[in-house]
């Protein structure tokens, strides 16, 4: 796959190494001495990746519609809610792409921005359910973060184990993430990971005195499913009329409200692209007559690829009838923050970016055209209201 040099996403404030996208963990909490903690399974490796990877993990907490749905926002605080994240997303996602160095202040000023607001916004009740959901998705490593050490006053010993014993227990997961990318038959890797969550857990214990299990447990709060999360929605970028539209008048999102766009970057010359073809032609007669629009977003990286007349051409070739907007400025490329090519995006009926799919849906044995296509039909059966 090309890449666009960058620091994707921009890293925020509580950050682990990024991941292999196309290759995560799930989670699931299971009670262990008197607190939870996030045990992380193993899920098909065809499941697509986060737009965001690297950002601080409450950008995409705040967009959970389980997390506003347990927050029990009122008819007016969900509408205005909903405004707030759909502003900050038209501020972030162009920072996507974006050198860290350049991006950090943007990114910083946005979650200042949106922090303030929600303060506004959210009674007191709400904020403090607001911070237990996220001290629970952090789970051990929540003990790390300033807001908790400072209520936990640990001794200098205890904050020595506590962050051997996390750091070690980070390494040796992602050894089983890794494990995992390879194709090893899931059941044991995740019998493995869930032993080492429980003896991180032990040894937690054992580090912390009665009070500060007492502290952990209040910032916990009440009880949550994790599982419920890894369905954020952002609102995606409307598209800038940048050059020009092959098999199609411009088109906007806006415009194509009430169906499910796929939508997909690519650049001829790029041979990654090129074995996404078969699947996009696929799809053009799969979900033809129904409401789905493909929409191709052809963006340059080598000077032979601005040629317009060669683009018309290796789409007529390719068979594409879907509209195909040529982007030789690289001006929605910029605006969606896209970094690699290919990208595939979907997004729901109402606009709302749903899933990503970076690089070849085939990539080494991915299934991603089959799992891409069945989150498809998903969108297709949902009705134009909240996911």
């Amino acid at each position: 796959m090309r890449h666009q040099r960058s620091m994707a996403s921009c890293l925020g404030h509580h950050v682990d190494a990024p991941r292999d996208p196309t290759h995560k963990l799930g989670s699931r909490c299971r009670r262990a001495a008197i607190v939870l903690i996030a045990t992380v399974l193993l899920v098909p490796s065809s499941r697509a990746a986060d737009p965001f990877l690297g950002a601080d993990p409450a950008w995409n907490l705040i967009h959970e519609p389980a997390v506003e749905k347990e927050l029990k926002l009122s008819p007016a605080q969900s509408r205005e809610f909903r405004s707030v994240l759909d502003e900050c997303d038209a501020r972030f996602f162009p920072l996507r792409n974006r050198p860290q160095t350049e991006a950090a202040k943007e990114v910083a000023d946005t979650f200042a921005d949106l922090a303030k607001r929600l303060q506004l916004l959210l009674s007191a009740a709400q904020l403090r359910r607001l911070a237990e959901i996220q001290t629970r998705q952090l789970g051990t490593s929540a003990l790390l973060q300033p807001s908790l050490t400072t209520l936990m006053d640990y001794t200098p010993s205890q904050r020595e184990e506590l962050e051997k014993v996390i750091a070690e227990t980070r390494e040796t997961t992602k050894a089983l993430e890794q494990r995992a990318a390879t194709g090893e038959p899931r059941e044991p890797l995740e019998k493995r990971y869930a032993a080492i969550k429980r003896e991180e857990l032990r040894t937690v214990n054992r580090i912390l005195s009665p009070v500060q299990h007492s502290v952990w447990q209040k910032a916990l709060g009440r009880e949550f499913d994790l599982t419920k999360l890894g369905r954020a929605t952002f609102k995606a970028p409307e598209l800038v009329d940048s050059g020009e539209w092959l098999n199609s008048e411009p088109l906007t999102l806006e415009s194509l409200a009430g169906k499910v766009v796929v939508l997909h970057f690519y650049a001829f010359g790029c041979i990654n692209c090129i074995r996404n073809y078969p699947t996009y032609v696929e799809w053009q007669e799969r979900f033809r007559g129904k409401n789905v629009a493909i929409v191709g977003i052809h963006t340059p990286e080598t000077d032979a690829e601005r040629d317009a007349a060669r683009v018309r051409e290796k789409a007529e070739d390719a068979g594409f009838t879907f509209p195909v907007l040529i982007d030789t400025a690289k001006t929605n490329w910029n605006a969606w923050g896209n970094s690699m090519w290919p990208s595939v995006y979907l997004v729901d009926k109402r606009g709302y970016l749903r899933h990503f799919w970076p690089g070849e849906l085939k990539w080494q044995g991915a299934t991603g055209d089959a799992w891409m296509r069945e989150r498809i039909e998903e969108l297709l059966s949902e009705t134009v209201g909240r996911p």
